[in-house]
């Protein structure tokens, strides 16, 4: 893989995430009515009414956007921070409790979500590893 088309494969990765955050927002029809106002009616989560929380979250926001403007610029340190805030979401994002998206909004998210495993794998393990161990 040539070094820019890792690059477009992180910044897809980031907007197609952002596209899917946004589909639903734009297009309210895409979900059925009942279930759109049975989702507004559940509680905040917990996690979201605290202010440790908050800023649990919103560093892990930021080291994750960190990771990926340093993955663009091959920084060796982005491998790892990049690695480890994909392993930590795995842990907070259960506590953000349920989430409703249409199925383009779904889909939009699998796109990132599997790009995002393509940019972690190549980052590792193909031969643009070595970009991220040169000073």
């Amino acid at each position: 893989m040539k070094p820019n088309t890792f690059r477009c494969l992180v910044i897809l990765s980031f907007v197609f995430s952002i596209i899917a955050g946004l589909v639903d927002s734009f297009y309210p029809s895409l979900l059925p009515e009942p279930l759109s106002q049975a989702y507004e009616n559940l509680p905040l989560p917990s996690a979201l009414e605290s202010p440790v929380w908050l800023v649990i979250f919103g560093s892990w926001l930021l080291l994750g956007l960190a990771g990926m403007v340093g993955l663009i610029f091959f920084k060796n340190w982005a491998r790892f921070l990049s690695l480890y805030t994909t392993i930590l979401s795995f842990f907070l994002l259960p506590l953000l409790g349920p989430g409703l998206a249409s199925g383009w909004a779904a889909a939009f998210y699998n796109a990132s979500f599997i790009m995002w495993g393509a940019v972690l794998a190549v980052a590792y393990y193909s031969p643009l590893a070595d970009r991220f161990n040169a000073k």
